[in-house]
């Protein structure tokens, strides 16, 4: 094992290797379906809410909820103490900042914000026992790869019925339209006029979603030394969503991957994707991503409303009062800023979790919270590779400070699965059984009579 700023304990290996530690108790067996059923619903439900008082709820939110007070009833979950720490910490600045908006009867403040970060971030606050943690790890991992294989064989699927010549439709269009999930480019063509319209796999809530979520599952195939037809159907349905953020999250992870595995991987995924990038460009497709690549130069692109426009409007933001910059404007500032542009422009703009944080509770909060993210991502991984893909995923490309289907992936993937010293010995001192009185005292120990004879 090596000991970097990074992680506590990251394996030398970049492979995870199945666990060869017997399971602690026969429950793993159950904790491993339920963790499995969390990530079935993580990724093939997050398109269905439900209506609370004229808005809406993700509906993975409260599966996740449900999921963490069941397992916590059957001992399967414990508190993580560090990051319940953390948590604590971080919403009580996130609350001092809210309240200093709320005293200064600052506009667009939502006190609803303010709860739904609660709500968002107090499953994160538990977690496995090491011992558990280490021998379902691997298999929760297999279990993903599956289900990311699932998801990207129904991708390949519905782009490939429209060549074909299958007109686009919505299929969930069916649900009544409270119960899916709104504000989202669910629907959308290739390029502007063309009846071909990008993969979200029919259950995601955009392709870009759809792109992530395989981006994921190729870099978990790769730590699981996965059967190479199953990064063929990840590359194909990976293009069919035309979205340049799972490109970017592999990419990132690449990186990680090289980083960590050295020269000779970098070597072999430098030629990998040099084959994909020369086979592409004798399709149709090599001028949509070519256009794409170059997309944040223009304003009313999808890229420069995701990465460009936001931090320039936060930037802009904090020339004003010195208590704005170290307080924010309030919870739900962003959300209702991206929709009073969105009236004016007819553009959605995409605030990711820094500018996000800072427009709404300063300085102060932003500090505070993005410990809790260490805390929740970085501290105790299993994996150096996971975490920075984690990182990269929801703080950057999905704007996922208050969307349940980002934290509810980091968790399951990373934080439910972190062991910290800290961790270890506060399991430890749980599983210990209580000392019994009439038991003899060690050797070179007096009892409290013989003490007091």
């Amino acid at each position: 094992m090596v000991t970097t700023t990074l992680t506590t304990r990251i394996p030398r290996s970049w492979v995870i290797p199945t666990s060869e530690a017997a399971d602690r108790r026969p429950e793993n067996a159950r904790i491993l379906n339920t963790l499995t059923v969390l990530l079935f619903c993580n990724i093939f439900l997050q398109r269905l809410a439900i209506p609370v008082a004229g808005a809406q709820l993700q509906l993975i939110l409260p599966i996740t909820i449900v999921g963490v007070i069941v397992m916590m009833s059957r001992g399967d979950i414990q508190v993580n103490v560090g990051r319940l720490r953390a948590y604590l910490l971080a919403m009580t600045a996130c609350c001092a900042a809210g309240l200093v908006s709320f005293l200064r009867e600052l506009d667009d403040t939502a006190l609803t914000s303010l709860i739904l970060l609660f709500g968002t971030y107090i499953p994160l606050c538990f977690g496995l026992a090491p011992a558990d943690s280490r021998a379902l790890f691997p298999k929760l991992l297999d279990r993903f790869v599956n289900l990311t294989t699932i998801l990207a064989g129904v991708a390949l699927f519905q782009f490939a019925i429209q060549l074909v010549g299958w007109q686009y439709t919505d299929v969930l269009s069916v649900i009544p339209a409270d119960f899916r999930m709104r504000g989202f480019n669910t629907s959308y063509p290739v390029q502007y006029g063309s009846s071909l319209y990008k993969s979200n796999a029919f259950i995601c809530l955009e392709p870009s979603f759809c792109s992530q979520f395989l981006g994921f599952g190729i870099v978990v195939c790769v730590l699981r030394s996965g059967s190479w037809w199953r990064y063929v159907m990840y590359v194909l349905a990976l293009l069919s969503t035309v979205s340049g953020t799972g490109v970017l999250l592999l990419a990132a992870a690449l990186v990680l991957l090289s980083v960590h595995k050295g020269a000779r991987f970098a070597t072999t995924a430098l030629v990998g994707v040099s084959i994909v990038v020369l086979i592409l460009s004798f399709t149709p497709a090599a001028d949509i991503f070519a256009q794409r690549a170059t997309e944040t130069s223009s304003n009313n692109s999808s890229g420069s409303l995701r990465f460009v426009q936001p931090y320039t409007r936060t930037w802009e933001a904090l020339d004003k009062d010195p208590l704005t910059v170290l307080f924010g404007s309030g919870p739900g500032f962003a959300d209702r800023d991206a929709a009073a542009f969105y009236l004016k422009t007819s553009l959605p703009l995409n605030y990711a979790l820094l500018p996000k944080l800072v427009l709404e509770y300063g300085v102060i909060g932003t500090v505070a919270f993005l410990a809790f993210v260490m805390a929740m991502f970085v501290r105790g991984s299993p994996s150096f590779v996971l975490s920075g893909s984690v990182i990269v995923f929801y703080s950057i490309l999905s704007g996922g400070l208050l969307s349940p289907v980002v934290t509810a992936l980091g968790m399951l993937l990373v934080s439910w699965f972190t062991a910290t010293p800290e961790d270890e010995r506060w399991s430890r001192s749980r599983e210990s059984p209580p000392a019994d009185p009439s038991s003899p005292p060690p050797p070179g120990r007096l009892t409290p009579a013989q003490r007091s004879a």
